[in-house]
This record gives structure tokens, C-alpha cells and sequence, in this order.
């Protein structure tokens, strides 16, 4: 088929292909790329469309094809979207929860060491005093400090392995 054949036959079928591809798809703007797509894969094929015998129905039959495997494909994206969107706030939900989980776990061994070890955990840990604040509040030289941390440190691991 040869350029003057090609634009008589099947440029005048545009708005027919444009009709079925937006009825298909209910959007302008892809019916009209869906459109411009069949009109290059049918250019590309311009040696073989002498055989068609039907150029109407092929032509119409390529825009429903085009059209079905776009649907097709934003399906599979809305789902891909859907499941990550459900994953991410599945995995939040988990996270936040095992947060909380550890907290209150924490918050129990916390309670159960001796008062000296608790408030230098809480003070260098959750309050993120230095060592020398630490030193003036529990009135205890620095090697105590580290010492007695060391110790509510290793008391945290032995409770937390059991």
C-alpha cells in the first residue's frame, strides 16, 4: 500500500477508531494515543495491508486490541498500587505495634532493676544526660557511673535473653 492509498483508506476511519478507543477507555487523551499508536503499527505494516480484505474491521479490531491491553495494564498497576499501599501500612502497623511491644517490655525491666541502675539507664539513655550531669545527680564518681550502667546494662541482656 502506497502513501496516497494509506491516506485515503484509512486516515478517513481516525474519528471512528478515536470513537471505539474512548468508549473503550473513557479518556480522551489515551484514546487519542491508542489511536495514534494504531495508526503507526498499521504504517509499519503498509506492504501487507493490500491482503486485508476487511481494512475497516482490521483496523477497528487493532484500536480494541490496543485499547483491551492498556485496561489490562493499568489493572495490573491499580492492584500493584493497592498491595503496596496495603503493605506499607501493614508493615507501619506492625512496626508501631512492635515499638509499643518494646517499650512496655523495656519499660518492665526498667521498673525491676535497683534504683541507682534505673535512674542512670533512664538519665543516659532516655533523658541523655553526660556524665557529668549524671555524676551530680546520683552523687557518684565517674567510674561508678560507667559501673553501675555496666551493670543495669547486663541485667537488661540476661532479662531480655530469658
Amino acid at each position: 500500500m502506497d502513501h496516497q492509498t494509506f491516506k485515503h483508506s484509512i486516515i478517513p476511519m481516525q474519528s471512528a477508531m478515536q470513537l471505539l478507543a474512548e468508549r473503550m477507555l473513557g479518556d480522551v487523551a489515551d484514546a487519542e494515543d491508542v489511536v495514534q499508536d494504531v495508526f503507526v503499527a498499521l504504517w509499519s505494516r503498509r506492504d501487507d495491508l493490500d491482503r486485508v480484505v476487511r481494512l475497516e474491521s482490521y483496523c477497528m479490531q487493532m484500536v480494541r486490541l490496543r485499547c483491551i491491553d492498556l485496561i489490562r495494564k493499568r489493572n495490573r498497576e491499580a492492584l500493584h498500587n493497592e498491595q503496596i499501599a496495603y503493605l506499607s501500612d501493614t508493615e507501619v502497623f506492625a512496626e508501631v505495634e512492635e515499638v509499643q511491644d518494646r517499650s512496655a517490655l523495656l519499660g518492665r525491666l526498667l521498673a525491676e532493676l535497683p534504683e541507682k541502675q534505673r535512674k542512670a539507664v533512664t538519665m543516659k539513655y532516655i533523658d541523655e544526660c553526660t556524665t557529668q550531669q549524671m555524676e551530680q545527680a546520683l552523687q557518684m564518681s565517674s567510674s561508678n557511673v560507667y559501673t553501675t550502667l555496666s551493670r543495669a546494662i547486663q541485667t537488661l541482656r540476661e532479662k531480655l535473653r530469658n
